[in-house]
């Protein structure tokens, strides 16, 4: 059965709040997906989502709220008052929580976190003293856990008493005395196992957890390597703190892949999403890049300079100089491409350059030669129709083919290295970005393209 979307209920919300039908507003909401009511709270003024907000179930208006965007959750937040606000935070999962008070006001977010309870005032601050791109502040404290002397029937009777205010309870994670992790169990090995067993007797002492200072995205790369819907997450010590669920890492996979494709598109990469980034914030964000590639292009400026004695020599060499750029803007890209979403996938290091020099310059050989190829055609073509007539079109052909071999080469060499070299580094690859590995191949082509000139026309036309 097909749910009603949020656009086209919009208006019908509006509607209803201003008429006071509120019995008739809980029914329209209820039809909706937690998150397609998200949706249409962030169309509405903050008074209005507050009245629709508070007709929504209890159990289901927590998870619509951690579907809101920073900005609406603040505004909710503000209109509903401190004891509203308290109650509504406490009822969030605790990595939700954390998420909310990190993006609320200071004085906000103080204030809130002295009216929770002290348990949950401990969980949420302890989540928050991690890094803010740490596995730390994904993690959630609700799982269930048991200990390997307990009996399969003991451990069942707890995963009934305490698992409805777990995450999850697909995996259960096997803790000894002092809380350090054992093992990590499937549900459904308790269900098959006999009730007199031990739960040391199903262990094989075999798992896999994150690290809770670890950076967010080796918890991508490690649910995706493992095939994992939650991990344990470990502390220095080896301590079970929390666990890292499916829901989270996609969402961290989502923000991970949008800053990339930013980043590669040469603009820094956005903090909130495009409707909602203020005017000046996106000229700031795009101009920076803009400006530093503007003047990088200057050195264009000064290879053509450094030929125009040769250029005035023989015009018909400007003619080509859009293939050059082409050939080798492209490649760059290409390469640069390639190589950021396998860093980005963990299918490469640093320690492989050698093989992806080795790949490259093969590639690009054979890539050059055919677009080498096409340039001596594309030369002596021009010639014969009289467009770029010169009495030494073979050696101009000859030119024009071996610059652009030099040209791909070099490109998929830059575009390659270029993300390993930033990797190394430590800094973020998507930011040898295409418009930066293409500003690069101008000035490097151009220079190629007129050294190769003057190598083979000497002493003809130039």
């Amino acid at each position: 059965m097909l749910t009603p979307t949020a656009e086209l209920l919009g208006p019908d919300v509006r509607e209803l709040i201003a008429e006071g039908r509120l019995r008739e507003l809980r029914e329209t909401l209820e039809k909706l997906e937690p998150a397609d009511v998200a949706e249409v709270l962030e169309d509405l003024s903050a008074p209005e989502g507050a009245i629709a907000f508070r007709v929504l179930p209890r159990d289901e208006s927590s998870e619509v709220f951690a579907h809101l965007p920073p900005e609406v959750q603040e505004a909710l937040i503000r209109e509903f008052g401190d004891n509203r606000s308290v109650r509504l935070v406490e009822s969030l999962d605790h990595d939700d929580r954390a998420r909310l008070l990190e993006e609320l006001p200071v004085e906000v977010a103080e204030r809130i976190i002295a009216s929770l309870t002290p348990e949950t005032r401990r969980i949420t601050q302890a989540i928050l003293g991690y890094d803010e791109d740490s596995i730390g502040r994904l993690m959630t404290p609700d799982y269930v856990k048991v200990r390997p002397e307990w009996t399969i029937a003991k451990a069942l009777e707890h995963i009934r008493q305490f698992g409805h205010d777990a995450e999850t309870v697909n995996w259960i994670y096997v803790v000894d005395g002092e809380r350090k992790l054992i093992d990590d169990l499937r549900i459904r090995q308790f269900l098959f196992a006999e009730p007199e067993a031990t739960v040391e007797s199903i262990m094989d002492n075999d798992f896999v957890a994150l690290h809770a200072t670890d950076d967010r995205e080796e918890a991508v790369r490690a649910m995706s390597r493992y095939d994992r819907w939650a991990m344990p997450v470990l502390d220095t010590r080896g301590l079970l703190v929390g666990i890292v669920t499916f829901d989270d890492v996609a969402d961290v996979a989502e923000e991970e892949v949008t800053e990339d494709i930013q980043l590669l598109g040469g603009m820094e990469a956005l903090d909130q999403p495009y409707m909602t980034t203020r005017f000046w914030e996106m000229v700031k964000k795009r101009g920076g890049w803009l400006a530093g590639l503007f003047v990088l292009q200057l050195a264009t400026i000064g290879v053509m300079s450094f030929f125009d004695e040769h250029l005035d020599k023989a015009l018909v060499l400007a003619l080509f100089v859009p293939l050059i750029i082409s050939s080798g803007g492209n490649t760059g890209t290409q390469a640069a491409s390639l190589l950021v979403r396998a860093l980005a996938l963990d299918e490469v290091g640093f320690a492989d350059w050698w093989r992806v020099v080795r790949r490259e310059l093969g590639t690009g050989l054979v890539l050059g030669s055919i677009l080498g190829l096409l340039g001596v055609a594309t030369v002596l073509g021009l010639n014969a129709a009289g467009v770029a007539q010169t009495e030494y079109a073979y050696r101009l052909a000859f030119t024009v083919g071996t610059a652009v071999v030099g040209i791909v080469i070099w490109g998929t060499l830059l575009g390659s290295l270029l993300p390993l070299v930033l990797h190394r580094m430590g800094l973020d690859p998507a930011t040898s970005s295409s418009p930066l590995v293409a500003t690069l191949m101008d000035v490097s082509g151009l220079t190629i393209y007129f050294v190769v000139a003057l190598l083979v026309l000497s002493g003809t036309l130039l």
